[in-house]
């Protein structure tokens, strides 16, 4: 499961760092892309995408911001 685990991470900081993702994403946007989307997906289930972001968020690698409808996630810049 750690190898899973750190795949994910490693997904998820791709997907944060890649330009479409410049104001962030939504959880669901990590795994459902959109035809004009052209950076790939975090692969893995939900539960591992989850478990993969507390330990980011724990780390100081990305940030959420509230106070909309939804959890927006952040890469912090390094």
């Amino acid at each position: 499961m750690s190898h899973d685990l750190t795949r994910v991470k490693t997904q998820i900081i791709e997907a944060l760092g890649h330009p479409e993702a410049g104001d962030g994403l939504f959880f669901r946007n990590f795994q459902m892309l959109h035809e004009e989307d052209e950076r790939s997906a975090v692969e893995g289930e939900q539960v591992v995408v989850l478990d993969a972001l507390r330990q980011l968020i724990d780390e100081g690698r990305v940030r959420v911001e509230e106070g909309h409808k939804e959890l927006i996630f952040h890469l912090v810049a390094e």
